[in-house]
């Protein structure tokens, strides 16, 4: 051999040997430094962040950011549930509170927000939790200057560590935003006389509040405000105050340009362990206020909703052991499913909302005299009768032809603690050669075609649409998003899978939409469009009892293979803190 030929092969293997170790890492799907232990990755990041805190001119570069990101990443992904996890979600947390501090990005300081609600939620017990709350309502309050949401998360500290060691912080904090709202706290206690007169002082071209309604459970209620039109609202949350004899919270809602109904009544009791009652009164002559005394409070959210316009307030109640039961926690091999939904939901699915969409005065889809509302509920009964032969528990939002508004459907699922919420549609279209099956989720969309639906579903304009998808941003930081998302797309395959053996579907696949009969829902929700009731083949299949069988047997299908595989992928148990 000669010298040459030995440096070719020398040369040769070490080529080998490099694309070797590159295919090997290649299919770990690992950058070099992911081979650190949790300790060593987590250490890594921990130099980096506080390096680049200390050089001001290195902090301005987002890759930086990025580069501390990846390694507090590597280190929880490495053991989710090992001792360095909830260290590593923190200072994710932290990695995103100091970028979008310098990038004034709202989704840098939103994932801030998000890592450091997982901190709390997986690891209530570690001594960082406390931490990881006053920080993301530090984030709201200096990043996103959302007030009452920095106020509801340093609540969340005092009711569940009163004895941390960031107590005291929190109080300060909390005792700072009272003295911001101090100037408001006397005037939102107005009786019924101040309402009465001041109502009829004038009211010439004032808008008008028709009625309060409500819906509730013991960790859940809705209040919804009817108005006669569209009016500009405000809402501030006050913290409870022996010395005015208010020993319980206040959320106020002032709406602008109103004057109070006479039909609504000045006070309205609750007492569903949530609520004590809901006070309302004529703050000035052109704004009317609606002032909520909260026993007990985690989070609330508050929007509005189109034809006619109305107010809606959701509030939640903190998480109790008797509630949430044991916690699950998924195996960290896989991703098909988001920790969230195995940590705020029981692995056990027994309770099924059936909404049978429009109703009564709304009959939805109309061709001849075939009516949508008839072909919904006619389905929702099938279903529902097959969910009960399988052992479900099976609720419905109407079993009749009756009016029931959109906002009243989620209420019903959540205040009955339902574990899915199916909502069962169908669809028109001007061409009447658009047929098929669709499966949809809440979230925004840049789809025409899904804000078209979602128009017609919520009975509004598209550019009322493109309105509400600004507001879905905030609304949807807690929703079940990617759980719903699951489930659409396993509800989907089983139907189609169901209805091969009578007809062909074209299949539309799973969409996303800003339904409002799918905001604010506690649980995993779907809204179904079965078919087109403009399409002659659709229109035929509709009215056949077998499709409608065959339709019910695939979603119920669908319901149970999500239920099994979500006890699949997790297994019941806290989770393992681990030791600092």
């Amino acid at each position: 051999m000669t010298a040459s030929g030995g440096e070719s092969n020398v040369m040769r293997y070490t080529i080998y040997f490099t694309l070797g170790l590159f295919v090997m890492l290649s299919f770990w799907g690992r950058p070099l430094w992911a081979l650190d232990t949790p300790a060593q990755a987590f250490q890594s990041g921990w130099e980096l962040f506080h390096d680049l805190l200390d050089d001001p001119d290195k902090a301005q570069y987002r890759s930086w950011w990025l580069r501390a990101k990846d390694h507090f990443l590597q280190a929880y992904k490495h053991s989710p549930q090992g001792s360095y996890a909830p260290k590593s979600l923190y200072y994710l947390g932290r990695t995103y509170q100091e970028l979008g501090k310098r990038s004034f990005l709202k989704s840098d300081s939103l994932k801030a927000v998000d890592y450091f609600q997982r901190v709390a939620l997986r690891f209530p017990e570690h001594s960082w939790a406390d931490d990881a709350k006053l920080f993301q309502a530090k984030v709201y309050l200096e990043n996103l200057n959302d007030p009452d949401k920095a106020y509801l998360a340093l609540l969340s500290i005092r009711h569940t560590y009163p004895k941390g060691d960031q107590a005291a912080a929190a109080e300060a904090m909390l005792r700072e935003l009272d003295s911001a709202n101090m100037e408001n706290i006397d005037e939102a206690e107005i009786g019924p006389k101040e309402q009465t007169d001041k109502a009829q002082t004038g009211s010439k071209g004032l808008g008008e509040l028709l009625q309060v309604r409500h819906w509730s459970s013991d960790d859940y209620t809705r209040v919804v405000l009817d108005l006669d039109g569209e009016e500009a609202y405000s809402h501030m949350l006050l913290n409870p105050d022996p010395s005015l004899e208010k020993p319980f919270y206040r959320l106020v809602v002032d709406v602008q340009k109103t004057r109070l109904s006479s039909e609504v009544p000045g006070e309205i009791a609750i007492e569903d362990g949530i609520l004590r009652e809901v006070r309302t009164g004529q703050y000035k002559n052109d704004q009317t206020r609606v002032v909520l005394d909260i026993q007990n409070i985690d989070d609330y959210r508050t929007f509005s909703l189109n034809n006619p316009y109305r107010i809606v307030i959701d509030v939640y109640a903190p998480e109790t052991e008797s509630r949430s039961g044991k916690q699950a926690q998924t195996r960290d091999t896989d991703d098909v499913f988001s920790g969230t939904l195995v940590e705020q939901l029981g692995l056990d699915i027994q309770t099924i909302m059936i909404d049978p969409g429009h109703g009564g005065k709304d009959p939805g889809a109309v061709y001849g005299k075939l009516y949508e509302k008839d072909i919904n509920l006619r389905l929702g009964k099938i279903l529902g009768r097959l969910l009960e032969d399988k052992g479900f528990q099976v609720r419905y939002t109407r079993t009749d032809d009756r009016f029931v508004p959109l906002e009243e459907r989620t209420a019903m699922a959540n205040s009955k603690k339902a574990d899915l919420f199916i909502s069962l549609h169908v669809n028109a279209h001007e061409n009447s050669r658009v047929n098929g099956l669709e499966v949809y989720y809440l979230n925004v969309t840049s789809s025409k075609d899904s804000v078209r639906v979602a128009a017609r579903e919520n009975a509004v304009s598209a550019k009322k649409i493109s309105d509400l998808q600004v507001i879905l941003t905030d609304l949807m930081l807690n929703s079940k998003i990617e759980e719903s998302r699951n489930l659409a797309g396993v509800v989907l395959k089983k139907v189609l899978d169901a209805e091969r053996s009578f007809c062909s579907l074209k299949d539309h696949g799973v969409r996303r939409a800003p339904f409002y009969v799918l905001m604010g829902a506690k649980m995993p929700s779907v809204l179904m469009e079965i078919g087109y009731i403009t399409n002659s083949k659709d229109r035929k299949n509709l009215q056949s009892k077998n499709y409608l069988q065959l339709m019910a047997q695939g979603i119920a299908d669908g319901i149970r293979t999500y239920r099994a595989q979500i006890n699949k992928y997790a297994v019941l148990g806290g989770a393992e803190t681990g030791s600092d």
